[in-house]
């Protein structure tokens, strides 16, 4: 059987930011087209650096950002 997953990355803010403290995205660049580095607690260089991965968060003083599998079902065609 296939195996139909890919990655998503999770911030977790400690206050909510924009009406909620969970926000998803595909890619690490992809948090910095709705967010700024001041209201993340750091560069994206600086997540890159990090090596973040499953069970290996990133912590900042304003939030943790996180990576997860995401499934998904197989289409029937």
């Amino acid at each position: 059987m296939e195996k139909l997953s890919e990655k998503i990355i999770k911030v977790e803010f400690f206050l909510p930011v924009q009406g909620k403290k969970d926000h998803y995205f595909g890619s690490l660049a992809a948090i910095y087209e709705v967010f700024t580095p001041q209201q993340i607690g750091c560069k994206l260089e600086a997540l890159w650096g990090a090596g973040i991965e499953e069970g290996k968060p990133k912590s900042t003083r304003l939030c943790v950002i996180s990576k997860h599998e995401l499934h998904r079902k197989k289409q029937k065609k």
